[in-house]
């Protein structure tokens, strides 16, 4: 058994252990509380309490409301810990999941709109009393008690030692490398685990903002290579009289694209191409070309 091998047999004996015992569960360095340091000397932090460790559906005894958001993302468990800078004191929360992608998918379903973006890890946001980042399958949490200058710049601080010392990517999910560069709204990039468009069936879907001159539409994409889910959106807007046809010379698989007339998200153009299930939220007929171009690159 190769070194990675032992590594992550080791983690599955962790969480089988802790599923079976309950509770909070003590932190070891084979866990995510090994990453929660005892001091950052080089910014006077010193963790003021041991890691508490939440597994599984523990979680609900630390956070108690939105748990259940989490564990749609493949939540695995949870350290944490408290720190100290003189008087300021601060929370360190790492939540592990089990990929990269679905850590992200979380990280960009809890991100405000217009959020104060930061380059720690993949991406994150700062406010006057919390700073969170996604890098890896962790999802970091540095938190402040008071919105003082004192208590923020502790955070950033913080939230820069931690980001240093944990692996991890730092690259969005591959996914995104199939959408266009030009014109993406900066931050709004998000990944549905379930319920794009508030439809049960939506489920792994990418998507991204653009500004076409005034006009804010979202690209989307996801897997469906034996058409199931657009037959079923297919199905659900026909019963609601909401269906019509695909504009002409856009690239969809032959008989395989339709117009969903919505009242909240408008004219939403969707269809099958290269075994993906592709379009655009808000779309106008101005916004053809820039849709067209999109669906080319895909073979």
């Amino acid at each position: 058994m190769n070194d990675r091998h032992k590594l992550f047999a080791v983690m599955a004996i962790t969480v089988m252990l802790g599923l079976a015992c309950g509770g909070e569960q003590p932190a070891t360095n084979q866990n995510t509380a090994g990453y929660l340091a005892a001091s950052y000397d080089a910014i006077g932090v010193g963790r003021s309490s041991p890691p508490r460790t939440f597994i599984g559906q523990d979680l609900w005894e630390y956070i108690n409301d939105g748990a259940e958001l989490y564990h749609t993302y493949g939540f695995i468990e949870v350290a944490t810990a408290d720190y100290q800078k003189g008087e300021t004191e601060m929370v360190v929360d790492l939540y592990r999941f089990d990929s990269a992608v679905n850590a992200f998918g979380l990280y960009s379903m809890l991100r405000p709109d217009e959020a104060d973006l930061a380059k720690y890890g993949v991406e994150g946001y700062v406010s006057p009393s919390k700073i969170e980042f996604v890098k890896g399958d962790l999802l970091v949490r540095v938190i402040g008690f008071d919105a003082s200058d004192e208590t923020g710049l502790a955070l950033i601080n913080l939230a820069d030692e931690v980001n240093k010392q944990l692996p991890g990517g730092t690259q969005l999910p591959m996914a995104f490398d199939l959408f266009p560069s030009d014109n993406v709204v900066r931050g709004s990039a998000r990944y549905y685990a379930e319920a794009f468009l508030g439809q049960s069936f939506l489920v792994g879907v990418y998507c991204q903002d653009y500004l076409l001159d005034t006009n804010r539409v979202t690209l989307f994409l996801c897997e469906d290579v034996g058409g199931a889910k657009l037959l079923e959106w297919s199905g659900l807007a026909e019963e609601m009289g909401a269906l019509g046809s695909a504009p002409d010379g856009l690239p969809f698989d032959v008989g395989k694209a339709f117009v969903v007339d919505n009242s909240f998200y408008g004219q939403i153009v969707v269809g099958l191409r290269a075994g993906r299930m592709v379009g655009m939220v808000g779309y106008l007929d101005e916004h053809q070309p820039f849709l067209l171009s999109w669906l080319e690159t895909f073979e």
